[in-house]
């Protein structure tokens, strides 16, 4: 069919690759490039950063380019990426950065078309549960940002993308010693309220952590001291449990809940430890339905590119 180049832009890495596409199932990926996404000044300056890496394609090189994006898509041709300077700016047509073709979407909608696509096949079962081929896809993952999209199954369409901001919503904290930690990040970074963006993410880490011992540590740091256990692994894998059980409910995810993200790829025994699972299912109302839906961890780190080119193929 065509030669589609993906492009998955998040706050931390901005992934490139090529990939060949003889029909919707057969997408083969030629070639990929990572790129830090704040050595960019602008979505301009990180193509010309692609153009001086090894990657041996130019953008007219493609039949289609499909851009995704951490962040809120607006008319379908800008996005500004929640955690980065610049923005994505098609709106003057695909040509202005060299392409025959392009489209712009989130990069949790990429997710979740990746769903669709090889990049799940190694995926880790962290619940068996009773597969619905027909039921909604949730998918949701931390990294820099928290991601949210669900694919909704529609009869002689396929599936439908629903994009969310669901990292952004209050978070769902329960007990007076988690509401004054709520209280503890509200004060330290002046918002007007708690949102996943700022609990379960590389610096949700560091305020946790601060929070519960004192130390002011890099993400990093606080990920190496989580794999020896320790209150803020209890913590972090008690919040990161609750809010996959309620985006699981929100979309009653029969086909399956994907959890992603940069955070626990790098660190799976988050969601392996037979604690997250209790957690997820942990319901007064609601147990029989949590027990019944597949959950996997997707930590192939190329998933967003897969998705987006799945999403190019169905669009070319």
């Amino acid at each position: 069919m065509g030669l589609i180049l993906a492009i998955d832009i998040g706050g931390t890495n901005s992934r490139f690759a090529a990939f060949q596409v003889r029909s919707e199932s057969s997408l083969v990926m030629k070639e990929k490039v990572w790129i830090p996404s704040t050595d960019a000044e602008s979505f301009e300056h990180l193509l010309e950063l692609l153009k001086e890496s090894d990657f041996q394609y130019l953008p007219q090189d493609f039949d289609m380019a499909v851009i995704a994006v951490a962040g809120p898509v607006v008319g379908g041709n800008y996005c500004h990426p929640t955690n980065l300077k610049w923005a994505v700016d098609i709106s003057k047509g695909p040509s202005v950065y060299g392409f025959k073709k392009a489209s712009l979407i989130n990069d949790f909608v990429a997710q979740a078309y990746a769903c669709r696509t090889p990049a799940v096949v190694e995926c880790k079962v962290l619940q068996q549960g009773t597969f619905s081929p027909q039921g909604t896809v949730g998918v949701l993952g931390a990294g820099t940002g928290l991601g949210h999209c669900a694919l909704v199954p529609v009869p002689s369409v396929g599936f439908v993308p629903v994009p969310s901001e669901a990292g952004h919503i209050t978070f769902p904290f329960e007990t007076a010693e988690e509401l004054d930690f709520c209280a503890f990040v509200k004060d330290r970074i002046g918002i007007s309220y708690c949102y996943g963006d700022e609990v379960l993410t590389g610096k949700g880490l560091n305020h946790l952590h601060l929070y519960l011992t004192g130390e002011d540590l890099k993400p990093y740091e606080v990920a190496k001291k989580m794999a020896d256990g320790g209150l803020t692994l209890d913590w972090y894998r008690k919040f990161t449990a609750r809010c996959c059980r309620n985006y699981a409910l929100s979309v009653l995810a029969t086909g399956g809940l994907y959890i992603s993200g940069g955070i626990l790829a790098k660190n799976p025994f988050v969601v392996e430890h037979p604690d997250f699972m209790e957690e997820f299912r942990r319901s007064s109302s609601m147990v029989e339905v949590l027990s019944r839906i597949p959950v996997f961890l997707n930590d192939n780190q190329d998933s967003g590119l897969y998705g987006s080119a799945l999403f190019g193929a169905l669009a070319m």
